[in-house]
């Protein structure tokens, strides 16, 4: 068997670049596969087969619920920042031993967040700089937790147990702001008070925005407890994956006590996440970067290798349409009307990861 840092490789084998986990771009490229493409393929097989069990569960699995609860497509931005906290403990790890002043990293990190933040306004819009413009994004928020919990971690020498335990004070003070200054109602709620009051601009919906300030507070504390995970990745390998699975079965059962809604990124919501996310990391960790079991994640490893290049891409071009121009009517003339959305909705997705495919086979990694 070989040891965690047997496994430590680049994304396309690139002598001198830094070195990466396997589980932490395949995870990282399932999480992205999701949302470009594999969610509107589920919604399309659904429609087609409104008779299957099996089609409608995924469909449900994969359409957020409208308040509180919890399904697997909840989980898919909160992973990105779990992950995101995983990634930079080896990274600080890395440049620590490179002799990198924490100044030039607080550095990077901010100006990181600001590109992403950015981005974001990219993604949601046209950018007007008004009080029409929705200022927050999905973006933002992943760009700022993790430039907030970076400073943090800084701060704290890089120690995984001050992280986790900052990470679960910050939930302790947002979850009382929560219940106290507020109730868990869409207009009740302490996040829309929050938002009316320091949110710039459009929000997502009349009340709040999910990637508000206080959100992303709470995104803050998931990105810590992903780098206190990240720190396990370099234990014994019996050792790390116990403690991760045994955190993962903790934060879950701790979660069912308290409130868990997406929306407003409840504490119970952030560890229900980190639970499950520590779980999943946990089960990558052992099938890639220990056991010899590598092949079959090749497609998600390279779709990870180029997540922030692909979000864009399928968030700022038409894909289905694309996919519709180049099949030139080849599925109008093979198939039935009604499985026409799942033809559509698969070539699409494999224009998405041919796209991954030919930046890896290029060794062009766009990252920030």
């Amino acid at each position: 068997m070989s040891t965690p840092a047997d496994t430590l490789e680049d994304c396309g084998g690139q002598a001198g670049k830094p070195a990466r986990l396997a589980s932490l771009d395949a995870l990282r490229g399932l999480d992205m596969l999701i949302i470009a493409g594999l969610d509107t393929l589920a919604y399309a097989i659904a429609g087609a087969a409104p008779d299957s069990a099996a089609a409608q569960g995924l469909r449900q699995q994969l359409t957020h619920v409208d308040w509180e609860g919890l399904v697997a497509y909840d989980l898919v931005f909160p992973l990105f920042v779990f992950l995101a906290g995983a990634s930079m403990r080896l990274s600080l790890a890395r440049r620590a031993q490179q002799g990198i002043g924490w100044p030039r990293l607080l550095g990077k990190m901010w100006v990181r967040a600001a590109i992403l933040v950015v981005l974001g306004w990219a993604v949601n819009g046209m950018v007007s700089l008004d009080a029409g413009m929705r200022c927050a994004s999905v973006l933002g928020l992943i760009g700022l937790s993790g430039a907030l919990a970076g400073s943090l971690a800084l701060l704290l020498r890089r120690s995984a147990l001050s992280c986790a335990v900052c990470g679960g004070v910050i939930l302790l003070a947002v979850g009382l702001c929560q219940h106290l200054g507020g109730d868990y109602t869409v207009a009740g709620s302490f996040n829309a008070q929050v938002d009316a009051l320091l949110c710039p601009g459009r929000l997502y919906r009349a009340e709040f925005d999910p990637e508000g300030p206080l959100c992303i507070v709470s995104a803050t504390a998931l990105c810590l407890f992903g780098f206190a995970a990240g720190s396990l990745l370099s234990r014994p390998a019996r050792k790390g994956l116990g403690l991760m699975a045994a955190a993962g079965v903790a934060l879950i059962a701790a979660s069912m006590f308290l409130p868990c809604i997406k929306n407003i990124w409840t504490a119970g919501f952030v560890l229900a996440a980190a639970g499950v996310c520590s779980l999943l990391l946990a089960l990558f960790h052992l099938l890639l970067d220990i056991l010899p079991w590598r092949k079959w994640a090749f497609p998600l490893q390279v779709v990870g290798c180029n997540a922030l290049f692909l979000y864009l891409l399928v968030n700022l071009l038409p894909m289905e349409n694309l996919a519709r121009r180049l099949t030139c009517g080849v599925w109008q003339s093979l198939l039935e009307p009604h499985w026409l959305p799942v033809a559509y909705a698969a070539t699409a997705l494999l224009l998405v990861w041919l796209a991954a495919l030919f930046l890896y086979r290029r060794k062009v990694f766009i990252k920030l």
